[in-house]
């Protein structure tokens, strides 16, 4: 049985090439699982698809929201970030 972390979205041939799983984000972030699952119940975090209990990040969507939170441009989430 395959899990979400288990799935490699880095090959070229991959058709979830372009995504991210929870546990890729987290550690290109540097943030806990704890810390994303936050950030999306409140509706700060980087938008996210889910289907069934895959949850996918598209790295386009994230990198927009990573720009959208450039210093002074965007809302401060330091608490989350501990």
């Amino acid at each position: 049985m395959k899990y979400a972390t288990d799935i490699k979205t880095d090959s070229q041939d991959s058709v979830l090439a372009g995504y991210l799983v929870p546990a890729e984000l987290c550690r290109q972030l540097g943030r806990t699982r704890r810390t994303i699952d936050r950030w999306h119940s409140r509706g700060v975090g980087p938008p996210r698809m889910q289907i069934e209990r895959l949850i996918l990040y598209r790295v386009q969507d994230v990198r927009s929201w990573l720009e959208a939170h450039v210093a002074g441009r965007g809302p401060s989430e330091r608490k989350q970030c501990r």
